[in-house]
């Protein structure tokens, strides 16, 4: 897994950086014709200037079975480890490579 950290904003290098969470069941599904299953999106959020600094999906393990057979071994291994415990900067989220 690759570790991502926020320390400032890169469009006004504000260190004011929130999360915001998207409703009104505007999930990513993995059906093109849209879903009620599915995950919800994630923003890490620039209070000073309102950019959205970076999204993800919630629930990324609901795509599994979206994947190739070798995306399949990559997910079970990663399921596996547990993410490290110590936290650099100030917001810091890790996800797949």
């Amino acid at each position: 897994m690759k570790r991502i950290v926020f320390e400032k904003c890169p469009y006004c290098n504000s260190t004011m950086l929130v999360y915001g969470y998207q409703n009104d069941s505007a999930n990513v599904s993995t059906d093109v014709r849209g879903s009620v299953f599915g995950s919800p999106i994630e923003h890490i959020i620039c209070r000073e200037c309102g950019s959205i600094i970076y999204s993800r999906v919630l629930k990324p393990e609901m795509f599994k079975d979206f994947v190739n057979d070798e995306g399949k071994v990559k997910f079970d291994e990663q399921t596996k480890k547990e993410p490290p415990k110590k936290k650099d900067g100030i917001l810091e989220i890790i996800v797949d490579d």
